[in-house]
């Protein structure tokens, strides 16, 4: 597609990196739905679609909200701010706030913005000559509802309004309005449990057997066994994104929305009274995709990407996390890692902070995400 002048007004963002290669070359608007939410999930490889049940589920998958209200405080409050420019521009960042609540006791309801702020640019006309300065910036406005449908699977659906201003009209000079643009999607997904089970081991003989029967009879007495408790699994899908394409003037100068289909896995290796270690994955193909000189609806499974994490705990309170990315827009094949903090235990409030450090693209920096919650 044809970008006129206001390929312009995009210029001096994209070249700082704001969305790095991966998202400047991928070809998808709205960039800021690209970047994911919760400095957690982001310290786990970026993977959170299995994983994430709280008021971060709007982003990863709205069929986890469904299992909010089996916590003991299940309201829940959560900011993220996220630079994306280190080194090269201070005031272009990230942040997201979102906010969930109980709607009975199978279900949750949750509202979300997101920005992002692109910062002052200078403007050029296609000769070079400046046309002044101007200001970006993209935002969503989003709400969810995820339900139970059975005690171990939920279901959820989300909407969002997406508008952008990449520049004033009076800046590109452009009467038809190009300097924005706006459309919505849907989200939809399933989280569902398998769950959890114990082993029965038999110390004599040193195998493991189903819990069943209770106790195996041997010549009139009983082997003396331990039972093991061990976590299930989860398993979601998610589709993200999902509408119209954003245009800026006409048809022939739109992007599409950064629809994307995402499967994941999560599942507790080792738990205990005082520590316990997690492990999490998600796999994401693009649902867009060129042809006939234009992006349309489609499994683009070349540009696939990955990610996966470990997270260890102690006592649920301290939480170290490691990971690993790989996308193929912006050739990204990268560590990540951070941790988080849980202060109920330690000053009786539910508080959480957590820090993550990320990688965006080939050649370009890492940058730091940071989260802060409260749950009530």
């Amino acid at each position: 597609m044809k970008r006129t002048l206001l390929t312009v007004a995009l210029a001096a963002a994209l070249t700082t990196g704001i969305c790095g290669a991966a998202l400047a070359g991928s070809g998808a608007g709205a960039i800021n739905l690209s970047f994911p939410v919760g400095a957690r999930y982001n310290a786990l490889g970026e993977a959170g679609t299995a994983l994430s049940q709280d008021v971060t589920a709007q982003w990863w998958n709205p069929g986890g909200l469904g299992f909010l209200p089996q916590r003991d405080e299940p309201h829940d409050l959560h900011i993220m701010q996220s630079s994306l420019a280190e080194g090269l521009a201070d005031d272009i960042g990230l942040y997201w706030g979102g906010y969930a609540a109980p709607m009975g006791d199978r279900g949750a309801i949750g509202f979300s913005l997101n920005f992002l702020d692109m910062g002052e640019q200078q403007g050029t006309d296609e000769s070079g000559n400046e046309t002044g300065v101007f200001r970006s910036y993209m935002f969503a406005f989003g709400a969810s509802y995820g339900v139970l449908v059975t005690p171990n699977v939920g279901v959820g659906l989300g909407v969002k309004y997406f508008r952008d201003k990449l520049a004033e009209d009076n800046i590109i000079k452009d009467t038809q309005g190009g300097g924005s643009g706006d459309s919505f999607g849907v989200d939809l997904g399933v989280l569902t449990k398998v769950p959890t089970f114990q082993f029965a081991e038999i110390p004599v003989v040193g195998h493991l057997l189903w819990k069943w029967p209770a106790k195996i009879p041997v010549v009139g007495k009983y082997w003396p066994m331990n039972w093991i408790d061990v976590d299930g699994a989860n398993f979601a899908l998610a589709l993200a994104n999902l509408g119209p394409d954003i245009k800026h003037v006409d048809a022939d100068q739109s992007d599409p929305m950064p629809r994307k289909a995402t499967i994941g896995f999560a599942g507790s290796l080792y738990h205990s009274e005082y520590m316990g270690l997690l492990l999490v994955a998600d796999y994401l193909v693009p649902l867009y995709k060129w042809k006939d000189d234009d992006y349309g609806f489609g499994l683009e499974s070349s540009q696939e990407e990955f990610g996966f994490g470990a997270e260890w705990n102690y006592l649920r309170s301290l939480f170290v996390r490691i990971g690993y990315k790989s996308a193929a827009y912006g050739d990204i094949k990268d560590t990540t890692f951070g941790f988080g903090v849980d202060l109920a235990r330690w000053v009786d409030q539910p508080l959480t902070f957590d820090f993550a450090k990320v990688p965006q693209a080939e050649g370009l920096p890492n940058v730091t995400r940071l989260s802060l919650a409260y749950r009530f």
